[in-house]
């Protein structure tokens, strides 16, 4: 019993660890300046006139998957 605590435990620090290291969603932009819109599906960005991403708002419950471009230039 310990030892299946001690492994979920070891799995739930690694899988934290792995999304600490990813960048925001909202960030896709900066890398992808031909993508006027991306989604992780959980929000949706795009980009503003000024350059700037402008993103709606996340559900409480939502799970985000691979951020992926709606619209391009």
């Amino acid at each position: 019993m310990i030892a299946r605590a001690a492994f979920a435990l070891a799995l739930l620090c690694a899988s934290m660890a792995h999304a600490a290291e990813e960048k925001p969603a909202q960030a896709y932009g900066e890398d992808h300046p031909a993508c006027l819109e991306w989604t992780d599906g959980c929000l949706v960005c795009a980009r503003l006139e000024d350059g700037s991403a402008g993103c709606s708002m996340v559900g409480a419950a939502c799970l985000p998957a691979a951020v992926s471009c709606l619209k391009s230039k």
